[in-house]
């Protein structure tokens, strides 16, 4: 199903997942949308002003230190009027131990860990865990971002969000917690004003 889109482009620093979204492509007949390996931040002035609708999903805003610099590539490439949707995991779940964690304890499922407010990075080298079992591998680092932090950034690169759900299901780590009352999930509708 194309959506009665024309054409998309797909971007992603990982040459291997650029790979696996070309073959799930042509596995599934789509023939208008093409891949390209590179830092978000880096995509080039051809794509300003292309999209209509621009999509992150789980995970991808987690990459990245300051999300001003990002939603100013996204303003950047976004058309006026144009779309922005965030389907990704809530900030609220970055207080909780995950079952690989060291501090996890199935037995007090109430407990929060780490703060809401953390600003030092997350550092492992315990590979994609979510994609597979857990093995050594470089060292990847990730950030915490309040919604705040998110919805400002939006607003600071003149995109403002339209609409904000949040859910009590995990949407890819684990599903220990579904369903206890803890914001989860969400998903983020914004429009480049």
């Amino acid at each position: 199903m194309q959506l009665d889109a024309k054409n998309g482009v797909g971007f992603d620093i990982a040459e291997n997942i650029i790979a696996q979204a070309k073959d799930t492509a042509k596995m599934a007949g789509i023939k208008n949308c093409k891949f390209e390996a590179c830092n978000i931040l880096d995509i080039s002035f051809q794509y300003h002003n292309s999209f209509d609708f621009i999509f992150f999903t789980i995970g991808a805003i987690t990459w990245f230190e300051d999300l001003t610099l990002l939603f100013d590539k996204v303003s950047e490439c976004l058309k006026q009027g144009g779309l922005l949707l965030i389907n990704d995991f809530h900030p609220f779940e970055n207080m909780l131990p995950l079952p690989n964690d060291d501090c996890f304890d199935g037995n007090d499922l109430n407990r929060f860990t780490y703060s809401y407010f953390r600003k030092e990075p997350w550092i492992e080298n315990n590979g994609m865990e979510y994609m597979s079992a857990p093995y050594s591998s470089k060292t990847f680092t990730s950030f915490s971002h309040t919604m705040s932090d998110i919805i400002n950034a939006l607003s600071a690169n003149g995109i403002k969000t339209v609409k904000l759900n949040e859910y009590d299901y995990d949407i890819g780590l684990t599903d220990i917690y579904d369903g206890k009352g803890f914001p989860l999930s969400f998903t983020l509708l914004a429009e480049k004003c």
